[in-house]
């Protein structure tokens, strides 16, 4: 039998139908998918370089996941009939998280739980390991044990309360957001209700420009108007007035003028209603910014008080309280753990906390590190090189170890050398005695070393190593300041560019508006600009090579601005200006004349933006330059002094001391010799010698030498310099590059003040 072209083709046609029945089969088979699984497979085209994307669940905060985690895992700490209390009730929908009380009551207990264990592991593990080292190092139980309990729990403490506090800091984080935002959101609304009396496109308007939570509500509120959650748009916009009521009452005011500018019929009246609304919110933005600069006074009285009276104070304090109180309170360790960790967090936390608190009314332009303009990372453009950063700190660290050790063998004081100089004796220094108060002397040596004290802090015998303290603090101050320097001073470049076009921007946008009022079409209107303001940077930058991409390669408006390759915008860090022509784009498709009107307006919002902008920086100038010229020459200058009162407080310390000593010495010889203790000399002891004193002895000589002290306090002094560099700047503005940059500034000026005002302090005292 054989196989014809029939008979092929009858197998193969019934091969593909029982392909088509097992899937059919298999498809009735399949689960049928959940709304949100539809919604996700839908592609939209995004506004931005019209990349494709897809519509994703919300990103719920890392605390709900977290509460709802612990809840999952333990569900009995959640409590039968939990509630939040008002003020979390209120944080919790306005937030508008997915949180339930006993979900939080869960989380909150097993943070304290875990939180009490892990202190009580810590610190029995201090008990059995660290007990004995740190009381040999504190020489008091007390205090270290202290240490072994205080730290782990306050650290519970601090921690528990930062998670059970949560909701409320994200509301005042909100709220401090809401000063930069409301403006620009409300002033989004009036220029679309200018444009077109329609509440719904006005919200749509805003939602797609703004930025922040209000912008997020917005994309919400209308989601939910139609999906029919709400029933119209001005129902949604009460509910979203009132809950953000608490927030922002400049919101809240704002959205119930809009909403009654829709229902105006003269076009006068509402054109009036609407700039009224704008003019009270710029108002009363200005009132609280107003209020913000009047109470950094204070936080900043209190950085200088912390960071800069409090270590000159100290350092009266904790010697002479060491001398009469007999607690070693200025040994190095003490000195240590006081000016180069307390002082220091003490300080960064506060300023954290005062920074937090500061509007951001401006963002300054984030410069990634691949752009093209910037050198490789790590690297320095020194003239037509690029040279590695690290290699230039190797050389600097080398070089400046080097210089300092020859420098101190060369031209400083050693031990050796006054000994030899002086031909002084150390055990009997400054009186003569005879043998019955040597042998006092040689039994109980703690008057010998007060005796040493006393002589080495006479200033011509003075053997501190400056050439090595000041050498190697100067070294390790370029190495901070290159290194900031070279990491910050391109992007910064960069940074002012980007700032100085946005500046531009602003008439530009007026020129570009008033071209198209001409019913000019858009590519006539930016070649217009860019010839009008031919020096200006946005013209060169962006207008030059939009219009060339446009004329030469043929690219669409879009394409011309936004192309991943060839747009004019491609590595334009500035959000302001990517907005704006983003803006002019959308309005371009509606036609010239409503572009005209839009751009206008925006010109319009941008004034508004940049004089709420200006205002804060003037309110805040005079702190700003009072903090600076702290960090710069008065922390320094103090810092300084302060060296040389140590030396005092303990010179004048020792000299009490031995004064004592030597009377105490005189009589116990006499007594010796007459007879009349009674006593032989072996019955003299420490305790009988120190009881005729008031300064113990062994106190004086575990207080902090100078060159110890001098080294604590040179590193005090860059490690508050950088901080309340950072704490200046950050109020001034958001900009760590710029922080980075302003360290490199004032570093050295700050360390070399130090230096000098040690040497001349030295020598008047």
């Amino acid at each position: 039998m054989y196989l014809n072209i029939s008979h092929i083709y009858f197998f193969i046609k019934i091969y593909f139908v029982l392909i088509t029945m097992v899937d059919k089969i298999n498809s009735f088979r399949k689960p049928v998918e959940n709304p949100g699984e539809i919604y996700r497979s839908i592609s939209i085209d995004t506004r931005d370089f019209g990349v494709s994307e897809k519509l994703t669940k919300k990103t719920e905060d890392w605390f709900v996941r977290f509460c709802k985690k612990i809840y999952e895992k333990f569900p009995g700490l959640g409590g039968a009939n939990a509630q939040f209390r008002d003020d979390f009730a209120k944080a919790i929908n306005f937030l508008d998280w997915d949180l339930k009380a006993e979900e939080y009551n869960a989380a909150i207990k097993l943070t304290l739980i875990l939180g009490v264990v892990i202190a009580g592991l810590l610190a029995t593990i201090g008990f059995l390991f660290l007990l004995q080292p740190l009381t040999k190092v504190f020489g008091t139980a007390i205090f270290a044990m202290v240490l072994i309990i205080g730290i782990p729990f306050v650290s519970v403490i601090y921690g528990f309360t930062t998670i059970k506090n949560y909701p409320l800091a994200k509301v005042t984080e909100e709220k401090v957001k809401a000063l930069t935002f409301v403006p620009e959101t409300l002033g989004y609304m009036i220029m679309s209700m200018k444009l077109v009396p329609n509440l719904e496109k006005a919200i749509e308007f805003a939602a797609d420009h703004g930025h922040g939570k209000i912008a997020d509500d917005l994309k919400k509120l209308l989601w939910e108007v139609k999906v029919g959650i709400k029933n119209s748009v001005a129902e949604a916009l009460d509910d979203l007035a009132y809950r953000w009521g608490d927030v922002s009452s400049e919101l809240k005011k704002g959205l119930m003028k809009i909403r009654a500018a829709v229902i105006e019929t003269s076009e006068a009246k509402r054109y009036q209603l609407l700039d009224q609304t704008m003019s009270e919110t710029l108002s009363s933005i200005k009132n609280k910014l107003e209020d913000y600069a009047r109470g950094l006074n204070q936080p900043a009285m209190i950085m200088f008080y912390l960071g800069v009276l409090l270590p000159l104070l100290l350092i009266i304090v904790l010697p002479v309280g060491s001398a009469f109180s007999g607690s070693a309170l200025a040994k190095p360790v003490y000195l240590i753990l006081i000016y180069n960790i307390t002082l220091p967090l003490g300080c960064l936390f506060f300023a954290n906390y005062v920074i937090k608190n500061r509007p951001q009314t401006y963002n300054p332009p984030k410069i990634p590190d691949n752009h093209p303009k910037l050198p490789p990372k790590n690297t320095a453009r020194i003239g037509k090189y690029h040279i590695n950063i690290f290699i230039i700190l190797i050389i600097i660290f080398v070089s400046g170890i080097t210089a300092s050790i020859f420098l101190q063998n060369n031209f400083g004081k050693t031990r050796e050398s006054v000994l030899r100089y002086n031909d002084y004796d150390i055990v009997n220094p400054g009186f003569d005695c005879d043998d019955s108060e040597l042998r006092i002397l040689e039994e109980n040596p703690k008057y010998m070393c007060r005796s040493e004290v006393e002589f080495w802090q006479q200033p011509q015998n003075d053997i501190t190593p400056y050439f090595i303290i000041y050498g190697l603090l100067i070294t390790f101050t370029a190495i901070i300041s290159i290194w900031c320097y070279f990491t910050s001073i391109y992007k910064r470049r960069i940074q002012m560019d980007s700032e100085k076009m946005e500046g531009e921007f602003k008439d530009a946008l007026y020129v570009i508006a008033s071209r198209l009022g001409e019913n000019k079409p858009i590519e006539d209107a930016l070649d217009h600009t860019r010839q009008f303001l031919p020096k200006s940077l946005i013209a060169k930058e962006v207008f030059g090579k939009a219009i060339d991409n446009i004329r030469i390669m043929g690219l669409t408006l879009q394409s011309s601005l936004f192309d991943k390759n060839y747009g004019a915008l491609k590595n334009n860090p500035s959000r302001i200006i990517n907005s704006a022509m983003q803006l002019m784009v959308d309005s371009v498709q509606l036609g010239v004349s409503v572009a005209a009107k839009t751009l206008m307006s925006y010109s319009l919002q941008l004034r508004n933006t940049d004089e709420v902008n200006k205002m804060l920086s003037n309110l805040i100038s005079d702190t700003v330059n009072t903090l600076s010229s702290m960090s710069k020459f008065i922390a320094p200058v103090v810092l300084g002094i302060t060296t040389a009162l140590q030396k005092i407080v303990i010179s004048t310390l020792t000299s009490i001391a031995n004064s004592g000593t030597l009377s105490d010495i005189s009589q116990m010889a006499e007594s010796i010799k007459t007879g009349v203790s009674g006593v032989g000399m072996g019955n003299v002891s420490t305790a009988n010698l120190s009881s005729f004193g008031d300064i113990s002895p062994e106190i004086i000589s575990q207080i902090a030498s100078p060159t110890v002290f001098m080294i604590i306090v040179a590193i005090y002094v860059i490690q508050i310099v950088i901080i309340m560099t950072y704490f200046t700047t950050k109020i001034e503005q958001d900009n760590i590059t710029l922080v980075k940059l302003r360290i490199a500034q004032t570093l050295p000026v700050a360390v070399i003040l130090f230096i000098i005002t040690t040497i001349l302090a030295n020598m008047i005292f």
